[in-house]
């Protein structure tokens, strides 16, 4: 039994689900501070061809805010804007109308935070695919944001029954394997596999897209195949 704790973004990338994937508990971390330029409320889809970078606009949008205390900033951009450029982009995709549904299914519930409209993203795609994950926030678990980051992590870990964690690859620069095993806990990384699809009339695939464009272009039957087609390192 595993465990993963990654900061909630909004319809992530294919490799976010393989971990999601590879665990029994996924911890979306939304106690920590958010960051501006990065994923959180950002991610890229295919107009025309060609990525396009959308974001979810904040409200007084800070790095001196966590991400459960970042909020959207609902208004004429933000669904309607948006909903129109995914219409623009996959209104010829053969699944536009029940992934249109999906998407708007989650950006109606006008949440506050930033981190609850992520998480229910995630949440909302894992139900859309047939498949069931235990989903917890870190804000509720009660483990003490002072800890140093990787005690953190192990303290999560525990306090799920857990002695097996699995971060994302990049997080082999911060974390040493060595250090989790001395706390009891065992360290892996998940490396994924981004397979290509056809996009359309896109000439080259364009890999790395939010789950949207991998929902639009495929099958449930083969994005569930695609889930476990990544490697422990």
């Amino acid at each position: 039994m595993s465990v993963a704790i990654m900061q909630p973004y909004f319809f992530p990338y294919l490799g976010y689900f393989q971990l999601v994937q590879a665990v029994d508990h996924f911890v979306f971390y939304d106690d920590v501070m958010f960051i501006k330029k990065g994923w959180i409320n950002r991610n890229r889809i295919l107009m025309q061809g060609n990525e396009f970078l959308f974001t979810i606009p904040l409200e007084k949008q800070s790095q001196n805010k966590t991400i459960r205390e970042s909020t959207v900033s609902w208004g004429k951009e933000f669904p309607h804007k948006f909903m129109n450029q995914l219409d623009s982009a996959y209104k010829k995709a053969p699944n536009y109308t029940l992934v249109r549904e999906l998407v708007e299914q989650v950006v109606l519930r006008n949440f506050e935070s930033l981190a609850d409209l992520a998480a229910e993203s995630v949440q909302a795609t894992w139900a859309y695919l047939g498949l069931e994950k235990k989903f917890y926030q870190s804000s509720e678990l009660g483990i003490s944001a002072e800890l140093d980051r990787a005690e953190r992590l192990m303290e999560i870990t525990k306090f799920l029954g857990e002695s097996n964690y699995i971060n994302a690859v990049n997080g082999q620069d911060l974390y040493e394997k060595g250090f989790f095993k001395e706390n009891g806990i065992d360290l892996h990384f998940l490396k994924p596999n981004l397979n290509p699809y056809l996009q359309g009339q896109t000439k080259e695939f364009v890999g790395g897209l939010s789950m949207i464009d991998v929902l639009m272009w495929n099958n449930k039957e083969e994005v569930v195949q695609w889930l476990g087609d990544s490697r422990l390192i």
